[in-house]
């Protein structure tokens, strides 16, 4: 079954979001040590998943009422952020300061690189963070947290965006229309990086 989640279900959202980001390429490079992985992981993904339940569209996949798969999306109306989101933002990112600092910059050099990318395209919606519970993967529930927000986009007529460094991932998203835009390293240690647009169904 697939909701909108509300903010009493962001731990548990936060949760299968950080066992599916784990590994990532991204995490492993900005948090190489599992201990501050263990640290400040959850909370940039706890970031991006609340800032989705603000616009009710912070999609979970329920397995027995139980949430196996999160998917954060950002509407078009979402942007330019309001001084108050990035208070949020900062306030849920402030607990991990004492264990992240040291990847911190690192990381505001590849968001920074990242938006430039990211600006270059019209209004649309921005799948920020998706992820599956690693032991209920290949049963179909990424699809369902991606395909209802793509019917949305083309009704409204708008646009989708995502960025992701797997190539793996890129096969998997060109299935829904998604085609490569660009092809990067945010910074030059950064893992590779591909910016990805789906265009609205005629």
């Amino acid at each position: 079954m697939i909701e909108a989640l509300a903010s009493p279900q962001l731990g548990a959202a936060v949760r299968v979001l950080t066992s599916a980001f784990w590994t990532y390429p991204e995490t492993v490079h900005l948090l190489p040590g599992e201990h501050r992985r263990r640290r400040v992981l959850p909370r940039y993904l706890l970031s991006d998943a609340r800032d989705a339940v603000r616009f009710q569209t912070l999609l979970g996949v329920l397995e027995d009422d139980r949430i196996v798969g999160a998917a954060a999306w950002i509407p078009p109306e979402a942007y330019p952020v309001s001084i108050g989101r990035q208070a949020r933002q900062l306030i849920d990112l402030a607990p991990a300061l004492p264990w992240g600092w040291r990847a911190a910059f690192e990381a505001q050099r590849g968001r920074s690189k990242n938006r430039e990318y990211h600006r270059r395209h019209p209004p649309h919606f921005y799948l920020r963070a998706i992820g599956v519970d690693p032991t209920r993967q290949s049963r179909g529930f990424g699809s369902s947290l991606v395909v209802p927000i793509l019917a949305v986009a083309d009704e409204q007529g708008v646009g989708c965006f995502l960025q992701t460094a797997t190539a793996d991932n890129v096969r998997w998203y060109e299935q829904f229309g998604f085609c490569v835009a660009d092809t990067y390293h945010p910074t030059p240690a950064w893992p590779q990086t591909w910016t990805m647009w789906r265009d609205p169904a005629s």
